[in-house]
């Protein structure tokens, strides 16, 4: 904890804060010194020059950084500055009722880049909240991922959450068009041509900080059947008594309707697979996301979506 802000303060307990062990030397403690004190946890103590003891009022073995008001895309690294590479633990801590969001599925709402120093604790009582996945167009693609919110490429993190983490919801999957209806030729002379199957619909948007939920649009309606005089197909449908022979054989069938698009997942679920056999929903984001690393997690709040 900080050294106290007034009185009287002795050596040993600068040594004691700072961790450094006897012999101890006035000398080690200068900003950047071999002792481990940083501009960032303690600011009026000098690099150079004269030092006194009263230039240790508040300073810390740690730098701490509080956000307290909604951000997007927050990178731990521009957070503490210099002090991210050095070996001082480090501090960052969400206030209740703060909101991190990740702009778009390539940003984090918070991340921890590689080459961090020493140690990170982060306290968050806020939320942090990934982007959300897009709806499929095509039903040779699945839905997309939800974003992930909190995202870790250095190794010693703990992260104490009292609030909200959650991974984007994923994207619904397209439906797959409808059916062709069934066509036949009768004698030679008459030709029933069956309905065309009616597009399938769009993936709806999972929902995340960039966008809302959305459901899945309704797959269309597929085209009517049609009877003709063969000689004159496409043309004239209906001539003569083509209709009648067509209806009166009953294997022509209008064309089915498309399936309609899966809907997009809300904050922490995958998205809906899409109608008459379409592609899959897309899975959720992930609430905390690692890179070869591993973290230590402590939780009382509410993790939303797929884990590490």
């Amino acid at each position: 904890m900080p050294l106290q802000s007034s009185g009287t303060i002795t050596f040993a307990q600068i040594a004691a804060e700072f961790g450094d062990s006897q012999p101890h030397s006035l000398s080690e403690f200068y900003a950047g010194g071999s002792a481990g004190v940083t501009s960032g946890g303690a600011p009026n103590v000098p690099s150079s020059g004269e030092i006194s003891f009263s230039n240790f009022y508040g300073a810390a073995n740690q730098v701490s950084v509080t956000v307290s008001s909604n951000a997007t895309n927050q990178n731990v690294s521009t957070l503490f500055g210099s002090n991210f590479t050095s070996g001082i633990p480090k501090l960052l801590i969400i206030s209740s009722g703060v909101h991190i969001g990740a702009t778009s599925l390539s940003n984090y709402a918070l991340q921890v880049p590689s080459g961090m120093g020493g140690t990170l604790t982060i306290q968050n009582a806020g939320t942090l909240s990934g982007a959300g996945g897009d709806g499929s167009t095509s039903t040779s693609s699945a839905g997309g991922t939800g974003g992930t919110a909190l995202f870790i490429a250095s190794s010693n993190v703990t992260v104490t959450n009292t609030g909200t983490i959650r991974g984007g919801g994923g994207g619904g999957g397209k439906g797959a068009d409808g059916a062709n209806g069934a066509s036949e030729t009768i004698n030679n002379f008459f030709y029933c041509a069956g309905g065309t199957g009616g597009a399938g619909g769009n993936g709806g948007n999972g929902q995340g900080y960039d966008q809302s939920q959305s459901n899945g649009a309704g797959g269309a309606g597929g085209t009517s059947k049609a009877a003709y005089l063969a000689y004159l197909y496409p043309q004239s449908p209906g001539a003569g008594p083509s209709t009648f022979e067509c209806n009166n054989s009953g294997v022509y069938q209008d064309g089915g309707t498309g399936g309609n698009g899966g809907n997009g997942g809300t904050y922490g679920n995958a998205g809906g697979n899409g109608g008459n056999g379409g592609s899959n929903g897309g899975p959720a984001g992930k609430y905390i996301q690692l890179s070869g690393v591993s973290y230590t997690l402590s939780n009382s709040g509410t993790l939303q979506g797929n884990a590490p």
